[in-house]
């Protein structure tokens, strides 16, 4: 399964939107669903996932689908 599909899955799962509602162009701004907390959640999920930490001063920066996406390129 491809990186984009995994991160929009995880998205998906975590915030309860319907992945097809979720693309490369996504923000957490877009669903209420997404917030803080539900942000948090999905960046510890990620870090699981892909293996790698991400500080928290980074964590606020990946508010969007493409700045995931880039960050575990």
């Amino acid at each position: 399964m491809n990186k984009k599909k995994v991160i929009i899955n995880i998205i998906s799962k975590i915030a309860k939107i319907d992945p097809e509602l979720i693309n490369e162009k996504s923000t957490m701004s877009d669903f209420s669903k997404w917030d803080s907390l539900c942000h948090l959640n999905i960046i510890l999920e990620l870090q699981k996932k892909f293996n790698k930490n991400i500080n928290t001063s980074k964590m606020n920066d990946l508010n969007s689908v493409k700045k995931i996406l880039q960050f575990f390129k």
